[in-house]
């Protein structure tokens, strides 16, 4: 009897320890990167090849509701071809199912970037974000912030600090500049259609993550662009900030959209560079932050925003229960001091 019992207790530990290794164990998520929308795939085999936390995923077709069925996170870096309309509305359904995350790289506007910027603001515009993209370029005299020439801008990781969402996971073991060559800048727009300038001007959900220092924006193709004046913010009115990349959040969802004005992968010279006309970089580091930072969102922003949720309702019942207690005891007290009052006139 004795042996049988050993025998049960360690069955059921047995299949305890695999229920819960069953319950904590999960799939990992799963990274798509377009390329089905004339985007170079430069260095996307050598991000692929070190990030090896997530399962990768290449879309060379269109973009659909069944292409993006397992699809925690996607990237589209630089698109030079418009995505359809439906290819917009199966992104947006695909957002709006929640706990996701999108990626889009923009350009500057020189060559057949100011087309670029369009289809990309015209998909912004389709998924309901606020973030856009300037209709100009970022450049630089300065050397400090340049990899010998006015176009290679190196960019600073400094992202707007967010306790929640961790965005000191960014930065961490960043040290040296990241490269953006040749890139447009990011912008917002309200309700009314008017443009913003994030540096000056943020808005609920808006984080700001890279920035370009001592520069000046610059007009290549038509239209002007849409905010920044060049009159004010051209070359030779001096040393200007602009946020280069941003992001939106929205906590309803669990949803993140950065947006870039240069790419991660597949540009003339994508973000994970290292090294560049003699300027060391951290591009691999930060493009691997990037990576884990957005995995943190998808699964670990929605038990911590539950757990806070839970804190809060834990406060608001003590504080109830505080205050219910504090009525009854002053109502015991006064009920009990109205016979002792009736005594004391009594006597007197």
């Amino acid at each position: 009897m004795k042996q049988k019992l050993i025998t049960l207790g360690i069955v059921l530990a047995v299949l305890l320890a695999f229920s819960i290794l069953k319950a904590t164990t999960q799939p990992a998520v799963v990274v798509a990167v377009d390329l089905g929308h004339g985007e170079s795939d430069k260095y996307l085999n050598y991000i692929m090849g070190n990030i090896t936390f997530v399962n990768w995923k290449v879309i060379k077709g269109p973009i659909n509701e069944s292409v993006l069925k397992d699809v925690d996170i996607l990237l589209l870096g630089q698109p030079t071809v418009a995505l359809s309309p439906d290819e917009m509305t199966a992104i947006k359904n695909w957002l709006n199912s929640g706990n996701k995350v999108l990626y889009i790289g923009g350009d500057s506007d020189y060559g057949p970037g100011g087309k670029t910027i369009t289809q990309i603001n015209d998909l912004l515009a389709a998924i309901g974000t606020k973030l856009r993209l300037e209709h100009g370029a970022v450049y630089s005299d300065n050397p400090d912030v340049t990899a010998k020439a006015f176009y290679r801008m190196l960019v600073f990781v400094e992202p707007d600090p967010d306790t929640l969402l961790r965005t000191d996971m960014v930065k961490e073991n960043i040290k040296l500049p990241i490269l953006m060559h040749g890139p447009g800048c990011v912008i917002w727009v309200d309700e009314q259609g008017k443009y913003h300038d994030p540096v000056k001007e943020t808005y609920p959900g808006l984080i700001r993550l890279v920035w370009a220092h001592k520069s000046y924006i610059g007009d290549n193709t038509p239209p002007t662009p849409y905010l920044y004046d060049l009159m004010t913010y051209g070359k030779g009115t001096g040393d200007h900030d602009f946020v280069m990349y941003a992001a939106e959040y929205w906590p309803d969802k669990n949803v993140l959209i950065v947006l870039a004005g240069e790419s991660i992968y597949g540009d003339y010279e994508p973000a994970w560079s290292s090294q560049y006309y003699g300027k060391s970089l951290d591009g691999p580091t930060f493009v691997t932050n990037l990576v884990k930072w957005w995995v943190y969102v998808v699964r670990e922003v929605p038990s911590q925003r539950a757990a806070q949720q839970q804190q809060q309702l834990i406060l608001l019942t003590v504080g109830a229960v505080v205050v219910v207690a504090a009525v009854v005891v002053a109502l015991f007290l006064v009920r009990k001091r109205r016979p002792q009052a009736k005594a004391e006139q009594a006597k007197s």
